[in-house]
C-alpha cells in the first residue's frame, strides 16, 4: 500500500507538492511542444501531406490504446516517482534526436514516426504514474484543488507550447523548438528527483493472477456507473477533438495562409481559456456540484468549436472567430477535465487507482488515433473546412453518455 502525505497548510505551502507540480507543468510543456513542433517539422522540412500529419498524431497516440491496461497492472505495486523520472529522461534523449537529424540533413518521415510512437508510449507511462501518485502525495481534502492545479499545468503548457513554439519556429525554424522540448523533460526529471516524499509499497505476491488484475482494472471503470459514463463521454469527445486538431491546423495555416505565428497566437488565446477553466473548476463544482458542473462545462467545450470554420477569408474576422472559439472550448474542456478526474479519484478505492486510470486512459485516448487518421483522410478528401463543421457534431454526441441521472446526482462526494 502507499501512504498519503499529511496535510500541513495549503498546497502551495507544501514543498513536495510544489516540486511535483513544477515537474508536472514542465513535463506537460515538453509534451505540448512535441505535439506542436513535430507536425510543423513535417510540413516545413519534409513537405508532408495532411494524411501524413494525421498518421503522425495517430502513431503518437497509438500507445494510448495499446499500453494502459498493462502499465496500470505493472505500476500498481510500484513507486510512481522513479517511473516518472525515468520516462522524462528517456523522452529527453528521444526528442533531441529530431533536431540533430534535421541539422545533419538526415531527417526522414520514418525517424519522426518512430520518435512519435516511443514518446507517446512513455507519455502514457508518465501520465498514469502522475495521476496515481497524486492521491498519495496530498490529503483527500486537497485533492480537488490539486487536480485543478495539474489541469492548469496542461492549460499553461498548451498556451506556452504553441505560443513559444510558434515564435521559435518563425525565428529559428521548427526543429529548434524540439531542443527546448528536450530541456523541459530534463528539468522535470530534476524537480521530481528532489521530492522527499516516498511511497510505501507492498512487494508483489509470489504468484500473481494477471488476468484477474486486468479484469479488476476493467471492472473499476465499467462496473462503476459514474466512471463508466465519464469514460464513454471522454472517448467520443477525444475522437472529435482529433478532427478539430488536424483540420484546424491545415485550414488555418495552409488553406487560409494565416502563418505559424498567427496559429501559435490563436492557440495561446485558447490556452488562456483553458487556464481560466481549470482554475475556476473548483468554484464551479463547489457551487452547483460535480455532475451539474460537468454538464455546464460541456456546453462550452462542444458548441464553441462551431466558430472555427465560420469565416473563409484570411482576415481579422477569421482570427478572432477562431480565438473566441478556442478560448471558450478550451475553458469548458479544462473545467470538465478537473471535475472528471476528481470524481474518478473519489469514487474509486485507492488501491485501484493505477488500474482505474489505465482503463480510463485506454478508453479516453484509444479513440484519438482513429480520429486523427480519419481526420487526415477527411481533410484530404472533403476539405479542412468541411471537417471542421463535422467535428463539433461529434463533440455534441459525447454529451449523451453523461446527460443522465447517474451523473446529474453527483453533487457532493
Amino acid at each position: 500500500m502507499t501512504q498519503t502525505a499529511p496535510a500541513r497548510g495549503g498546497l502551495v505551502k507544501q514543498r513536495d507538492f510544489r516540486l511535483f507540480w513544477t515537474g508536472d507543468v514542465v513535463s506537460q510543456l515538453g509534451s505540448e511542444m512535441t505535439l506542436f513542433a513535430l507536425p510543423l517539422v513535417m510540413v516545413s522540412t519534409l513537405d508532408a501531406s495532411a494524411t501524413q500529419i494525421g498518421l503522425l498524431e495517430a502513431l503518437y497516440t497509438l500507445p494510448f490504446f495499446l499500453l494502459p491496461l498493462f502499465v496500470g497492472v505493472w505500476q500498481e505495486r510500484r513507486a510512481r516517482r522513479p517511473v516518472m523520472i525515468a520516462t522524462d529522461l528517456t523522452r529527453c534523449v528521444l526528442v533531441v534526436t529530431v533536431p540533430v537529424a534535421a541539422v545533419l540533413d538526415v531527417l526522414s518521415l520514418t525517424h519522426v514516426y518512430v520518435v512519435a510512437v516511443l514518446v507517446g508510449g512513455l507519455s502514457v507511462v508518465y501520465d498514469i504514474a502522475a495521476r496515481s501518485y497524486l492521491p498519495r502525495l496530498v490529503a483527500p481534502e486537497h485533492l480537488g484543488s490539486a487536480n485543478s492545479k495539474l489541469t492548469a499545468d496542461q492549460a499553461v503548457s498548451a498556451t506556452m507550447g504553441p505560443g513559444g513554439g510558434g515564435w521559435l519556429a518563425g525565428a529559428f525554424g521548427p526543429a529548434s523548438v524540439l531542443f527546448l522540448d528536450a530541456v523541459s523533460y530534463l528539468v522535470s526529471a530534476v524537480a521530481l528527483m528532489t521530492v522527499r516524499h516516498r511511497e510505501k509499497t507492498e512487494p508483489p505476491p509470489a504468484e500473481r493472477d494477471l488476468r484477474r488484475e486486468l479484469t479488476d482494472g476493467l471492472r473499476s471503470v465499467f462496473g462503476n456507473p459514474p466512471v463508466r459514463a465519464i469514460a464513454v463521454h471522454a472517448a467520443v469527445y477525444n475522437a472529435g477533438g482529433s478532427l478539430v486538431n488536424v483540420a484546424f491546423l491545415v485550414y488555418f495555416v495552409r488553406d487560409l495562409d494565416m502563418g505559424t505565428f498567427a496559429y501559435g497566437l490563436v492557440t495561446v488565446i485558447g490556452g488562456v481559456g483553458a487556464i481560466c477553466g481549470a482554475v475556476g473548476a473548483p468554484y464551479l463544482f463547489e457551487r452547483i456540484g460535480y455532475g451539474p458542473g460537468l454538464l455546464v462545462s460541456l456546453g462550452f467545450s462542444t458548441n464553441a468549436y462551431f466558430l472555427l470554420p465560420l469565416y473563409s477569408s484570411s482576415d481579422t474576422a477569421v482570427f478572432w472567430s477562431a480565438a473566441v472559439g478556442l478560448f471558450l472550448g478550451y475553458a469548458g474542456s479544462a473545467a470538465g477535465s478537473v471535475i472528471a478526474v476528481t470524481v474518478r479519484q473519489k469514487v474509486t478505492p485507492p488501491e485501484m487507482h493505477a488500474r482505474m486510470n489505465a482503463t480510463y486512459r485506454l478508453m479516453n485516448f484509444g479513440t484519438i488515433p482513429i480520429g486523427a487518421a480519419l481526420a487526415g483522410v477527411l481533410v484530404d478528401g472533403a476539405g479542412a473546412r468541411t471537417t471542421l463543421w463535422l467535428a463539433p457534431v461529434v463533440l455534441l454526441a459525447s454529451v449523451i453518455p453523461v446527460a443522465n441521472r447517474t451523473v446529474w446526482r453527483l453533487r457532493r462526494l
